[in-house]
């Protein structure tokens, strides 16, 4: 929910919203100063306009293709640690404004960080992984004074979801996949996926039409699969997460060598269908293996991570669609890159 009133890029009059956990969060004027933690929330501040405000940054950002100025911000966090601030860092900054990431079972750790910055810096909680609604940078646009630039990408990203639900939201549950994700976990015998309380992934299947195989196991983020659960499950299509950390050469917007990324692909795609947990499957049976790179769906840009899964479980359907036109629309316009997917790596495989 937002305030009816100063929601102009011009105004300097106090602004008001209500966040992602419920909360108030009222500025006396927009945000002129402002630090994150998570990587997720310094994707949504580019997409609302305001990364020229930013003082302070999350450990984990280290994609100078979106952000050139990476090395002159000072970090308020430890590496893969969004939720473990540095106080007197951020004291020291005198931001505005700090950003966080809505993380689904952790209000208490969030609750501690506002009470300790309380009442001199304001702490927002906003989710910028939830592929269905772009909320989160409407309220960022208002808080930063740049809810133009804001709400022209939520229109964008509400035109493409909308016209995947269209087209899903008849479909009768006989027609929707059994979709299992095999996630970035800790290490390559071990097979980590998202549960219940990991709201985006599940979103990620509802909205393109399809079931989260793993939607009743507990908590969000599940780091070791039980094999004999997982042998009884009907699988009619698997998607292999890739992460640009563990494969630098072949996955994402940095890969070193993206032009051997399709065959990368592929190798990851025959390593999946020749291990015994999957063989068996439909998905195997059937060539309905893919490979995503993470960030299409731990990220604000999930919502395109929506048209990949869309366009492969469902590709009559979704004929006319193209994933890799819309995935660069939103580079181009949006980010502000003129990086080419052409000489990127791994995204969506095929």
């Amino acid at each position: 929910m937002v305030s009816s009133a100063d929601t102009n890029s011009g105004d300097t009059g106090s602004v008001t919203i209500t966040d992602d956990w419920g909360r108030e969060v009222i500025l006396d004027h927009p945000a002129e100063r402002i630090v994150f933690g998570h990587t997720a929330a310094g994707e949504g501040i580019l997409l609302a306009g305001g990364w020229d405000k930013v003082v302070g940054r999350d450990a984990s950002i280290t994609n100078y293709k979106f952000y050139p100025n990476l090395d002159s911000l000072p970090v308020i966090n430890g590496l893969n640690q969004a939720f473990t601030l540095d106080f007197e860092k951020i004291t020291e900054l005198e931001p505005d404004l700090v950003i966080l990431q809505k993380k689904y079972s952790d209000r208490e750790n969030f609750d501690v960080i506002a009470e300790t910055l309380a009442p001199d810096i304001p702490v927002v909680g906003l989710d910028f992984l939830d592929p269905e609604s772009a909320d989160s940078i409407q309220k960022l646009g208002v808080l930063l004074g740049t809810s133009d630039v804001a709400d022209e990408y939520v229109r964008f990203h509400d035109d493409t979801i909308t016209s995947i639900r269209e087209k899903t939201s008849s479909l009768p549950d006989t027609e929707k996949p059994h979709v299992f994700i095999d996630a970035v976990g800790m290490g390559p015998e071990q097979i980590s996926t998202y549960g219940k309380e990991a709201s985006f992934w599940n979103k990620i299947c509802d909205i393109a039409g399809a079931k989260n195989v793993a939607q009743d196991l507990p908590s969000d983020f599940v780091k070791t699969v039980d094999l004999e659960w997982l042998l009884e499950q009907d699988i009619d299509s698997i998607v292999v997460q890739v992460w640009d950390k563990e494969k630098p050469e072949y996955v994402g917007y940095t890969a070193t060598q993206p032009a051997k990324a399709t065959e990368e692909a592929e190798v990851i795609i025959q390593e999946i269908s020749e291990k015994d947990i999957y063989s068996h499957t439909d998905a195997v049976q059937n060539g309905q293996v893919f490979v995503q790179d993470y960030q299409l769906a731990n990220n604000p840009k999930s919502f395109i991570g929506v048209v990949y899964l869309a366009k492969w479980i469902h590709p009559d359907l979704f004929a006319d669609i193209n994933p890799e036109q819309i995935h660069q629309e939103y580079l181009k316009k949006f980010i502000g890159t003129d990086l080419d997917l052409n000489n990127a790596g791994i995204f969506g495989y095929p």
